[in-house]
């Protein structure tokens, strides 16, 4: 019935639209009074059909869509440096630039999970042992030259030459990647890797701009800060201060991309410091930025409207104990009583305002569905005191507890420096801990380092007691820099410098696992063993927040393995709508 009246309505607009202007002179002229009137209430009656017509196309058989258009400006502390996959990993600024200019064989979706990008898809065989990869079909570079699997093969090369001193490198030993042709390659590892998958996300470079490129030079060649990459966006500005430091930087879609970015202009801006960064949010210099620590939401309250994206990172923050620089820390019962001393959910509710998880292992959120430790370490601080009480740890007379250890003449205070950065959160725990430890008689004394110098001053030569510091583990994890013997050293991150031969076993093995079941049995008993030797105080396991003003829609990311995998499918957010015909 209604379809039927608006054809009726729809023919009758259509015959007054073809009448010409001479032929409505000639018919007003002829026309009475009372036929006037008539003319002008069907003319008023077209029009609010035809008004009624298009608020029926536009509300009802149209529903909103992304659309090209707006543009994005963040803030990001630092400054870039180099601008290229193989060598950006060690500079977090260098690492979100990268993920928007160049893409790798596959990426994360929004969940983690790992998704074809350049290419098509790929193929697991021998066991688990050889990848097969199908690159998709028609991408260039920006100067026309196809991408093929001679791109592929020469970036992988280079970050395995150690003349090229890529810290990828490590992550391809022993894999022989080779062309089968233009569109086909295949990796070959020497033992199966289950995680392997990860490492093809490094972003590929393109080998006619790069092969000329000698080691020595590799550092210093102007493509490092005029990146060409076959990612979502392209570098098309770059502004700099008076003194040469690079203050921002602009892009815009990739046009050879194979799928369309809306957001029509994206910015980044480089600010000293992250106090500088939220001011700059308050003045609306910028639309979006990572908080550095819970504490920056309380500084946001007042300011312009802003979302808060709580998404899952898989990283623990934990204390960890260098028994090689404190004998007091070789004793198990310290280190057992040092973690039952500590009060977790103090730490989550009040000082990361509950936007953390308390950690009691090594695995992060159920990573895998492990699960909790068997081995309960949990707060219990006169279980703590009782534990150094039978060890022979005994009060002094300055309420710290004191023994006399092996060749020692006198008694010895139960006393050793936490290190850990200026970053405000930061500081709080380890204030926090200073006064659980010193509850149950241990002196603390804290050594807050510069966040800027910690990594070369503390981290890497090792020079600490204990360590208050965080680790990333991957969504789908490989904890075997983390713990292995023969990572003790620098660039390994075995920062508790734990060494255990069943442990090391379990690490080797685990990573081979293809079945999951088994794999997850082997981290739950590698999880046991790290828990029995104690040799870190595990303590929380905050959200990754994204700060972005209420303009931002598509985003909708559920975990990530780094804070700059938030831009890994940036192709998804818009701006700017349109209405388009729904499908029926």
């Amino acid at each position: 019935m209604i379809t039927s009246l608006l054809k009726k309505i729809a023919g009758r607009i259509s015959f007054l639209r073809s009448l010409s202007v001479n032929h409505w002179r000639h018919l007003l002229r002829n026309l009475s009074e009372k036929e006037i009137t008539w003319v002008l209430f069907w003319l008023g009656i077209a029009a609010l059909s035809a008004l009624f017509l298009s608020g029926y196309d536009y509300w009802i058989l149209r529903s909103p869509a992304p659309a090209e258009g707006g543009a994005y400006t963040e803030g990001l502390m630092g400054e870039p440096r180099y601008l290229n996959p193989a060598i950006s990993s060690a500079n977090e600024v260098d690492r979100d630039i990268t993920t928007l200019i160049f893409s790798g064989l596959v990426k994360h979706d929004k969940s983690g999970r790992i998704a074809p990008d350049l290419a098509a898809s790929y193929e697991i065989k021998d066991g688990g042992k050889t990848y097969e990869f199908t690159l998709r079909e028609n991408l260039s570079w920006p100067d026309k030259k196809p991408f093929t699997a001679d791109d592929v093969v020469f970036t992988i090369n280079l970050i395995k030459d150690p003349k090229y001193q890529s810290p990828l490198r490590n992550n391809w030993q022993g894999v022989r990647v080779e062309k089968i042709d233009s569109r086909r390659l295949t990796m070959k590892l020497p033992v199966q890797y289950e995680p392997f998958l990860e490492n093809a996300t490094v972003g590929i470079l393109p080998q006619h701009l790069w092969s000329g490129i000698q080691p020595q030079n590799f550092l210093l060649t102007q493509l490092n800060l005029k990146p060409v990459g076959l990612g979502q966006y392209t570098l098309t500005k770059i502004t700099k201060n008076a003194s040469g430091l690079i203050r921002s930087m602009e892009f815009s879609p990739n046009p050879r991309y194979y799928e369309k970015a809306n957001i029509s202009r994206l910015i980044l801006r480089f600010y000293e410091t992250q106090e500088n960064i939220v001011n700059a949010y308050k003045r609306r210099e910028i639309d979006g930025f990572s908080l550095s620590s819970v504490l920056e939401k309380d500084l946001l309250a007042a300011a312009r409207s802003v979302e808060f994206h709580n998404i899952k990172l898989p990283r623990y923050f934990a204390v960890f104990f260098n028994q090689s620089k404190s004998d007091k820390l070789t004793e198990l019962a310290v280190r057992q009583a040092l973690s039952q001393a500590v009060n977790r959910d103090f730490i989550v509710k009040e000082i990361l305002k509950n936007e953390a998880e308390p950690q009691s292992g090594p695995f992060p959120f159920g990573l895998l569905e492990i699960g909790e430790p068997k081995t309960n370490l949990a707060y219990d601080p006169e279980k703590a005191g009782a534990v150094l009480e039978k060890a022979g740890w005994k009060i002094g007379s300055d309420g710290f507890r004191e023994k006399k250890l092996k060749n020692a003449k006198s008694a010895t205070r139960l006393e050793f420096v936490l290190t850990t950065t200026d970053w405000p959160e930061l500081t709080q725990v380890a204030s926090a801990l200073k006064s659980d430890w010193e509850k149950i008689g241990v002196k603390v004394n804290l050594d807050v380092v510069p966040v800027n110098a910690i990594q070369n001053q503390t981290i890497r030569p090792r020079q600490y007691e204990a360590l208050l510091f965080g680790e990333v583990l991957g969504l789908n994890p490989d904890p075997f820099s983390f713990w292995h013997s023969t990572q003790r050293k620098d660039p390994g991150l075995n920062l508790a410098l734990y060494s255990n031969k069943k442990a090391d076993g379990m690490l080797e093995t685990s990573r081979q696992a293809s079945d999951p079941e088994d794999r997850v049995k082997k981290y739950q008993s590698l999880q046991e063993i790290i828990m029995q030797d104690a040799p870190a105080v595990f303590l929380y396991s905050p959200n990754y927040i994204y700060a972005v003003s209420g303009k931002i829609n598509g985003l909708d990311l559920k975990a990530v393995n780094t804070p700059s995998q938030r831009f890994e499918n940036i192709n998804s957010w818009y701006i700017s709508t349109q209405r388009v015909k729904k499908n029926n």
